[in-house]
């Protein structure tokens, strides 16, 4: 079973003029044959049918053969397979397999022209089909209720064939509009994504707008201090310079990576009203504080030896964690969050898990999934859940790209979601 699917695909996957070459020869191989075989079914039904020659072939090949062509010329082919037809069965030729021919002529028309064309040619082809029933049984005579049903099976023959056509061709018309809806919210989806991604670069310059510029202000507080120590006590008056360098060696590293998002971005991000410095990893367990009374079982974990950060890690670090338990909080149910932070020598690592019942991707339906249906009155219906997951994930991202680190987020295999981020530490000597 399995290989005559797999043999039917590959039929279907070849191209309309080789697939309807194969027909064409198909039908001629079937057909000629039976033109010289004896047929005691038709031997003892009727009699006086000419000897086979070179003119029977002729006729049954110009039944046959045009089929190579019903894609292209459809309503050429169906004249020509009746033409032929006829005339094979006027000069007393007897019947064979080439009449399917008209057959398929009939379901070609009916699935690749416009329906009223359609229409039209399906009456004219009937038209013809009395004509081609009058010789019959000029030519073959036969009792009347022999004949009725003769009749009766030819018609609804090619009714079915003109039917299913028609049907294929709504079929491929469908198709056909969802492949452009398909195609339309695969544009909206990715403008969306775009939309997104320069919304949260925007946010984060703000915040990093915010971090240079309560550097620049720490900055000036220490500065005049030295000033005023100068005199009076040197050694304090150099503590504060070296904090204002070290200070500064910060300002223009978060200064370079803001003018590098503001140039990859688009648009310019509007300048925050306050001065004060953004929450960091100091403010972790308040979050997680809140993140409990919201319903959320949080422990929080410190590995390695906590030590002041580069004020952009520090921001992003506590974003990612931020995130990622609103995230759990919005798609986990009554779940349990770890909150994990490693201080390393070189890099920074967040790792944020959860045992609930799904992360972004579960609760959007896939990222990029475009659900497309019929409906019971035979309307499309078009779901579009929100690209990526949402904009949490978009934000994790961009902030852990701005610092050249790696991030990982899916669900875990025993159940839950995982977020973790690893985020470089330069120290401020870039």
């Amino acid at each position: 079973m399995r290989t005559r699917w797999s043999l039917l695909r590959r039929v279907r996957e070849l191209p309309p003029v080789v697939a309807d070459g194969l027909l064409a020869a198909l039908l001629t191989a079937i057909a000629l044959p039976m033109l010289f075989l004896p047929s005691p079914t038709f031997e003892r039904l009727h009699t006086g049918f000419r000897d086979p020659g070179a003119l029977a072939v002729l006729l049954t090949l110009c039944q046959t053969v045009p089929v190579a062509w019903r894609r292209r010329a459809p309503y050429a082919v169906l004249a020509a397979t009746w033409a032929a037809a006829t005339v094979h069965l006027a000069l007393g030729f007897k019947p064979t397999f080439a009449e399917a021919a008209m057959v398929i002529a009939v379901y070609t028309v009916a699935a690749h022209r416009p329906r009223r064309e359609a229409a039209l040619a399906g009456i004219l082809f009937g038209v013809g089909m009395v004509g081609y029933g009058l010789i019959a049984q000029a030519k073959y005579p036969a009792p009347f209720a022999d004949s009725l049903q003769s009749w009766v099976l030819v018609f609804v023959q090619f009714a079915a064939a003109w039917f299913l056509g028609d049907l294929q061709k709504r079929r491929l018309a469908y198709m056909a509009k969802l492949e452009a809806l398909n195609a339309q919210l695969a544009e909206e989806q990715e403008l969306r994504s775009r939309f997104a991604v320069a919304e949260e670069r925007g946010r984060i310059a703000r915040e990093l707008h915010d971090v240079v510029a309560h550097s620049v202000s720490v900055m000036v507080v220490q500065a005049g201090a030295a000033r005023r120590t100068m005199a009076t006590s040197p050694e304090q008056a150099t503590t504060a310079l070296g904090q204002i360098e070290s200070t500064g060696r910060q300002a223009l590293v978060e200064l370079r990576r803001l003018l590098g998002l503001l140039r990859d971005g688009e648009g310019d991000p509007e300048k925050a009203a306050a001065l004060a410095p953004q929450p960091s990893l100091e403010h972790l367990e308040s979050l997680a504080a809140s993140a409990r009374e919201a319903g959320l079982a949080v422990e929080v974990s410190v590995e390695g030896d906590p030590r002041p950060l580069p004020a952009g890690v520090d921001l992003s670090a506590y974003r990612i964690v931020q995130e990622a338990l609103t995230n759990s909080l919005k798609h986990a149910g009554r779940a349990r969050a770890d909150v994990r932070v490693r201080y390393g020598r070189e890099a920074l690592e967040v790792q944020v898990t959860d045992d609930g019942s799904g992360g972004p991707e579960a609760a959007s339906g896939g990222a990029g999934l475009v659900v497309v249906a019929f409906g019971p009155d035979g309307e499309l219906q078009v779901s579009n859940p929100p690209a990526d997951g949402g904009h949490g994930l978009i934000g994790m991202r961009e902030r852990v790209a701005l610092f050249g680190g790696t991030l990982e987020t899916g669900p875990r295999p025993g159940g839950g979601y995982r977020v973790a981020a690893r985020l470089p530490l330069d120290n401020g000597h870039q």
